[in-house]
């Protein structure tokens, strides 16, 4: 008999603070839930998951119970800084997702002045007067992730950044805050300043390389400060201009092959024969393709 399990609210500013479990992740954590049940509560404040999405996902698809905590806090700044300092503390986490976590938290708490969410197992903030402690706020979290208050506020700086970028361009920005695409955290600050179709040509083009270097910036720029000249004369000692279209053409003649290959590999290989590294090779090969492809197709009905 199928039990009833408790409905609760997900907010999306709130899952996105919690770094993504890849699939292998994922399925440890579900096998675990299902053969030893769900051990560790899920919490919420006001019906909202805070901590469990996952856990809560699972015991859900598969019928499973599992407790729910109750977490006191005052508004949702409150919360979003319980989140970041929770997932810092229990996670590991790539260097940018922890830069952009400690922004978040510190434009939270500076925003409330919450001064108090310290310790392993504290779960309510208790009343208090709410003014401003920028100063102060930095100061403490600093000392807390061993920085200065300089770098927390570049950090929020880098956060507001993700943030703005990420409202347009998810699939870059989860990439990147995951450093799978490489740039450094002055570009990203720098590169949500640009017009978006500046924005949209660099991130094109880091898909492909998997990186944004300092020249990448400095030429979109340079393209955003110089305006055409009116007219170009040309001479016969004028080098042969560039094609745009030359990479594009030959992707389009290169792509074919590519399907006709994936069609004779599905045609002729027993799927419950492969091995598990050549399933999850061949997976992970299709998602990137999937991934860049489904990118450049958007950038280019967007032109």
């Amino acid at each position: 008999m199928k039990q009833r399990l408790p409905l609760l609210k997900i907010d999306p500013d709130f899952k996105e603070l919690i770094p993504r479990l890849n699939k292998e992740e994922y399925d440890k954590l579900e096998k675990s839930i299902i053969e030893e049940g769900c051990i560790e509560a899920i919490c919420v404040w006001r019906e909202y998951i805070i901590d469990g999405h996952n856990r809560y996902e699972i015991c859900h698809k598969h019928n499973i119970i599992f407790e729910v905590r109750t977490v006191t806090l005052k508004s949702k700044e409150d919360a979003v800084s319980w989140i970041c300092s929770n997932v810092l503390r229990t996670r590991e986490l790539p260097e940018n997702v922890r830069r952009y976590l400690i922004g978040k938290r510190y434009g939270a708490e500076r925003t409330v002045g919450v001064m108090n969410i310290t310790g392993t197992n504290q779960y309510t903030i208790e009343s208090m007067e709410r003014k401003s402690h920028e100063g102060k706020t930095a100061t403490k979290i600093g000392n807390e992730y061993h920085v200065s208050p300089s770098t927390v506020n570049k950090y929020l700086q880098y956060a507001k950044a993700v943030d703005k970028l990420r409202a347009a361009y998810p699939e870059y920005i989860d990439r990147m805050l995951n450093e799978n695409i490489k740039v450094s955290q002055d570009n990203l600050i720098e590169l949500a300043k640009m017009p978006d179709k500046n924005i949209r040509r660099i991130l094109l083009r880091a898909g492909v390389k998997e990186r944004i270097e300092s020249s990448d910036m400095d030429s979109a720029l340079k393209t955003q400060r110089t305006p055409l000249p009116s007219a170009v004369r040309s001479t016969v000692k004028d080098m042969p201009a560039f094609d745009p279209d030359v990479y594009v053409a030959s992707l389009t003649l290169t792509i074919p092959s590519w399907i006709n290959n994936i069609k004779r590999a599905a045609a002729n290989s027993d799927v419950s024969k492969l091995s598990k590294k050549a399933k999850f090779d061949l997976l992970l090969a299709l998602d990137n393709l999937i991934y860049i492809s489904t990118l450049t197709k958007k950038i280019l009905e967007e032109e």
